[in-house]
């Protein structure tokens, strides 16, 4: 057992799921219906905010936000570079322009100060992104929105289950959209949800998400009545029933996971607490609870021989699967329209050079934990300069 590898992944399915899945699939309405609407409920109660707007991707959740605010070509939208490429996609495919700041080099989240440089006439919003469980610094960000008028909008896809300031993502912004991708740590599959204190947005949004119609099939099927009106060009970009159900099951097992996810991060920490010199560790505020979504280092590159991807290799060669989260945007093909240089953004691009991603999920064990740190601290004794 010892000798297994240790994948940077793993999901566990709670047995309610296969319930509530074999559940949905007997009553014969498999499409948006009541499982949807149950999981908006138990979502936006858990944020303690009264209204949410379940989508099939987190990514069409930011895009239906952003169209929600009547954007038109010359729009500019604040965002990280430091992000899924999802992220400035939907700004994209919303018809507006991302414009980027960059990020705080510790907390990799985006720079307040940085947003506020970015600000011009032609600014409509703000799209802070949650890394790796970690909420942006949203007070800072909040003075900035109020200053220029602008809504804030949470790329919370890491940060369900987080809090800023005893407070859910969605209280802090004005909406926050949380993804439940297979991988997260809420999972429905795929899927996301739109969680926000303006009833007129997610209403917008819940219109937007089955093509603009008035009344979609489930709430014709209620009313016996085959009648709806289009009144916006919108999308397909609902959630079935069926993905609604797995995320109901999961929700049985989620303050449980959060428990062990929080303790295997503190492993981390503390096993990797005198290693400081060479590899740098989250290292959250006591004002926010970290939803340890990711559990991201960064490799002193400068005290060791190695570059971080042999670094990621010697881990691979130990039975250590890692990731990197993120590469930035300015190193992408599809960015080079904006004429983006990495040195308008030092903070992104150092980051972007010494992040890896290690293995963390609720089934990984403390023993497994101390594995990884063994082999990080292997490599990096015999890689010191």
């Amino acid at each position: 057992m010892a000798d297994q590898p240790i994948r940077l992944y793993d999901l566990t399915i709670a047995r309610e799921t296969m319930a509530e899945v074999r559940d949905t699939l007997k009553s014969t309405w498999l499409s948006s219906g009541p499982r949807v609407k149950q999981l908006e409920q138990e979502i936006a109660r858990r944020c303690a905010v009264r209204y949410s707007a379940a989508v099939n991707s987190c990514t069409n959740g930011l895009l239906l936000t952003l169209q929600a605010l009547g954007l038109d070509s010359t729009a500019e939208i604040i965002t990280t570079p430091f992000s899924f490429v999802a992220t400035a996609e939907a700004i994209m495919h919303a018809g507006a322009n991302p414009v980027f700041a960059d990020i705080d080099p510790i907390s990799l989240t985006i720079d307040p100060e940085e947003v506020a440089r970015k600000v011009t006439p032609r600014t409509r919003g703000i799209i802070p992104v949650d890394i790796a469980g970690q909420p942006a610094e949203y007070d800072r960000l909040k003075k900035v929105a109020e200053h220029f008028t602008l809504p804030i909008i949470s790329d919370a896809a890491h940060s369900f289950g987080a809090k800023y300031r005893r407070k859910s993502v969605a209280k802090v912004a004005d909406a926050a959209v949380f993804s439940f991708h297979a991988t997260k740590n809420l999972t429905c599959g795929e899927g996301g949800m739109v969680v926000s204190p303006h009833k007129a947005l997610v209403e917008r949004v819940k219109l937007l998400r089955t093509h603009g119609l008035t009344r979609d099939a489930h709430t014709r099927h209620q009313q016996a009545s085959w009648q709806y009106d289009v009144i916006a060009p919108g999308r397909k970009a609902n959630m079935s029933d069926i993905h609604a159900a797995v995320g109901l099951g999961q929700l049985n097992l989620f303050d449980k996971q959060q428990e062990k996810r929080a303790k295997l991060a503190e492993r981390y920490r503390h096993n990797l607490a005198d290693l400081e010199e060479y590899i740098g560790l989250p290292s959250p505020p006591r004002y926010v609870s970290h939803a340890w979504h990711l559990f991201i280092i960064r490799v002193n590159t400068d005290a060791l021989t190695i570059d971080r991807d042999r670094f990621i290799e010697e881990m691979r060669g130990r039975g250590v699967e890692c990731g990197v989260h993120y590469i930035p945007l300015f190193d992408l093909s599809l960015f080079q329209q904006f004429g983006l240089q990495e040195q308008i953004f030092p903070n992104t691009a150092y980051a972007g050079r010494r992040v890896v991603t290690l293995p963390l999920y609720p089934s990984l064990k403390l023993t497994q934990v101390d594995r990884v740190c063994e082999a990080i601290r292997e490599i990096v004794i015999s890689a010191a300069r």
